[in-house]
């Protein structure tokens, strides 16, 4: 675990190990899914893992952000960057943040763009998953969502009808469709899920 500012590194383990030492009492009842697009795979390089979510948070505030949008960035090596605190509402997505975690995968996951690493995929379970055993959500595509599924401008869930965003990428864990998250993402974090609840009796 390592600190910058506001910022906090971890490994998988520390992360887990830091949530389940805290209490929150901002009521979590979304997990939500996203990319960076920029930066994206290219624009790392194994140590600048500071620089680029602070970079995140310059251009967040430009936007008329207070600070950084998310609570969480996750990098291509596997790490965990704490962002913004867990009892501050993100700006991730309109008309779902008010219960809202807001967590960015760091990458390209547009067809043609970044093939996600192996740790990337295992952080990116083990941080939904956790998330649902810490706030008691059972992993589905209720409680854990991609950008893709709400219209920007009304702030409405479509399941990705509409005017939407590609984010988390149209080939973030096969797809950003339901049927994808379904099919190839849902399961290995409910399996993670319930291996956690395992540990915690």
């Amino acid at each position: 675990m390592t600190q910058k500012g506001k910022f906090i590194l971890l490994n998988r383990e520390e992360f887990k190990t830091w949530l389940f030492s805290k209490k929150f009492k901002r009521p979590i009842k979304l997990i939500q899914n996203h990319h960076t697009y920029i930066p994206n795979y290219t624009h790392c390089n194994g140590k600048n893992h500071f620089e680029k979510v602070a970079g995140m948070e310059r251009t967040h505030i430009v936007r008329g952000f207070k600070e950084i949008a998310q609570q969480i960035t996750t990098f291509n090596d596997g790490l965990i960057c704490l962002c913004r605190s867990f009892e501050t509402i993100p700006c991730g997505i309109k008309g779902a943040n008010q219960f809202g975690i807001c967590i960015e995968h760091l990458g390209n996951f547009d067809l043609g763009g970044d093939q996600m690493t192996e740790e990337h995929k295992k952080t990116i379970i083990h941080l939904n998953a956790v998330l649902c055993a810490k706030f008691k959500l059972k992993p589905n595509i209720n409680t854990i969502v991609y950008h893709h599924w709400y219209d920007i401008k009304k702030g409405t869930r479509t399941n990705g009808k509409g005017l939407t965003k590609s984010c988390p990428g149209t080939n973030f864990f096969g797809g950003n469709r339901i049927e994808d998250a379904e099919k190839n993402f849902i399961p290995s974090v409910l399996a993670q899920y319930n291996q956690f609840l395992e540990e915690i009796d």
